[in-house]
């Protein structure tokens, strides 16, 4: 299953059309391999969705930001990946997947407020995208997280204009949700009895069990597996695994990780 955030329902009429996802709430739309959300606007209202999708579906396959972004003149009508984020509020930085090439890769902003007259062409900014990956990073590795935004506007919106750009640019990112959709899953270790043995040895509970089984998929699908079953055989010959009781296993995952 691959989530979709929108912060406005217009940025997600062109994907609900040609998705053809049915409606189950007012703010909720599914078909059998894409679920769209729309967020509200603002990082609370983001990092909510995100949170309430996590609790209630579990972690998905793949996760995709979708909508609107402030910047520069000279950018308005294309659309980009986000490669790093940063919250203007707090300063905190996310470095989201940028591994695919079909679209050009930008630092996007993160602003508790709008944005105006910007003249700056290496970032762009929106409202929710540090929200959701505040609420997604305990469970969601950076490699399933992806924020897509369409330029439309250098801060002050026309919302007519803002509607045909949008409608231009969903096609290719329309087509971009069908090919991750259309992935399968990893066939990782951690669907034996590998992860589970993991889990004892840290003496995991279910978040930590989440973050590990998380770390695990990463390992895997960047190849680096083998140096990491080389770090657990060195922390086992150490006698640090398995940890003595959960805190030590906790201390040990943080450090680990």
């Amino acid at each position: 299953m691959t989530t979709v955030f929108c912060a406005l329902k217009p940025e997600a009429e062109p994907l609900i059309r040609e998705l053809d996802l049915k409606p189950i709430s007012s703010t909720l739309y599914e078909s059998d391999d894409v679920r769209l959300m729309i967020t509200g606007i603002g990082k609370l209202n983001a990092s909510s969705s995100a949170g309430f999708c996590l609790g209630r579906y579990g972690v998905s396959d793949c996760y995709v930001n979708y909508g609107t972004a402030a910047g520069a003149r000279e950018l308005t009508g294309q659309t980009f990946f986000a490669g790093q984020i940063t919250d203007a509020g707090s300063g905190k930085e996310f470095f989201p997947d940028i591994a695919d090439t079909e679209f050009k890769h930008i630092s996007l902003v993160t602003s508790d407020v709008p944005v105006s007259e910007i003249n700056d062409s290496c970032h762009i900014y929106d409202m929710e995208s540090s929200g959701i990956c505040t609420a997604l990073r305990s469970a969601v590795t950076p490699d399933r997280m992806i924020f897509i935004k369409t330029v439309t506007d250098s801060g002050t919106p026309d919302f007519t204009k803002t509607k045909v750009l949008m409608e231009d640019a969903s096609a290719a990112v329309i087509s971009y949700i069908r090919k991750i959709s259309a992935k399968k899953p990893v066939n990782s270790q951690e669907n034996g009895d590998y992860l589970n043995e993991l889990c004892e040895e840290f003496k995991c509970s279910e978040s930590m069990r989440i973050q590990l089984k998380q770390f695990v998929k990463y390992q895997e699908v960047s190849g680096n597996l083998g140096e990491f079953d080389s770090h657990i055989a060195s922390l086992r010959a150490k006698g640090l695994l398995p940890a003595s009781d959960r805190r030590h296993g906790k201390k040990l995952l943080a450090q680990f990780m």
